[in-house]
């Protein structure tokens, strides 16, 4: 049974009832041809909002860049989104309850090895990294515009200084922001947090000792062990570069280039040697597989690799 498609259209956009809310998730459950059927609908409402952006936007140079990542960096956009009272993962779909002041949440998750971009309901867009979730409400709160993140995202956020951006992180911090471009590191599994300022201004914001740090462009704020650290002058290309398909390291230790080439390959690294952890690894990557990766390592810091489906194993020569 085909569902009415202006029912559908509503639910996609976020308007639809709480009656035709129930309607269209039971339609989707009864079969995996219904399931591919909404998908396909919420991808084609996704670009069709993406071609709107880029021909009504004054900046849409960034629409444009994000094309090109797509067709050249095979980055891949997350059509999938939540709804008011559940949630669909990317892989393997599944169906999950959230409520949270009867607001409908979403929840944008990119796998290992993927990049995607998210749009905000305020118009602000969000580039996600490799091994990343954004959880965001459907629509915002009169107070303050409130996100999560997990993992690495590039943020371009519309500027209104009365109604401000809280960026909740997994650590002890958040990143206030009321209109600027910044780069957010931070995920769960790392020891640091890490604050790139493109433009505008940006607080990193103490939850326990409710201190705040305020930064400035061209800035690099560094929490590592709750010991922040502001780097002048940082070089903001290099460090988004990813989102523009790169993967830069600059005399970088070997333990984070092991974390970085998991999440962008979506492999798993076992180190046989603990010594290959005092090495440190400088390349630059655009669209190079692993295994080349792997020998541009091999004769840059004497290690040797073997390969086995997606997991790798390091040692030394």
């Amino acid at each position: 049974m085909m569902i009415d498609r202006k029912i559908l259209l509503k639910f996609i956009s976020g308007k639809a009832s709480l009656q035709e809310k129930s309607a269209v998730l039971d339609w989707i459950d009864q079969s995996e041809e219904n399931m591919n059927e909404f998908i396909k609908q919420k991808n084609n409402y996704v670009f069709e909002k993406m071609d709107s952006y880029g021909r009504d936007s004054k900046a849409n140079g960034a629409f444009f860049r994000l094309k090109n990542m797509i067709k050249y960096a095979a980055v891949f956009f997350l059509a999938v989104s939540l709804t008011a009272v559940g949630y669909y993962f990317l892989d393997n779909i599944q169906k999950s309850v959230i409520h949270e002041q009867s607001a409908a949440t979403f929840k944008y998750m990119v796998n290992t090895g993927v990049k995607g971009m998210v749009v905000l309901p305020d118009g602000s867009k969000v580039w996600l990294n490799s091994s990343s979730h954004l959880i965001c409400p459907q629509e915002f709160s009169n107070d303050v515009r409130e996100v999560e993140i997990d993992g690495e995202g590039y943020f371009e956020v519309v500027k209104n200084k009365d109604w401000p951006m809280i960026v909740k992180t997994s650590k002890d911090y958040s990143v206030k922001v009321t209109g600027t471009s910044f780069n957010l590191s931070s995920y769960s599994d790392d020891d640091k947090l890490v604050v790139t300022l493109i433009s505008g201004e940006v607080s990193l914001i103490n939850k326990k000792q409710n201190k705040e740090i305020k930064m400035v462009p061209n800035q690099e704020l560094v929490v590592l062990l709750e010991k922040p650290q502001i780097n002048e002058n940082v070089d903001t290309n290099k460090k988004t570069a990813w989102k523009e398909g790169l993967l830069l390291f600059e005399n970088t230790p070997m333990k984070e280039v092991i974390k970085k080439l998991e999440r962008w390959y979506g492999v798993f690294i076992e180190v046989k040697d603990q010594d290959i952890f005092d090495e440190r690894f400088t390349a630059k990557f655009k669209s190079e597989s692993i295994s080349q990766v792997l020998e541009i390592l091999k004769l840059s810091s004497n290690i040797k690799y073997s390969i086995d489906g997606t997991n790798i194993t390091l040692e030394k020569n």
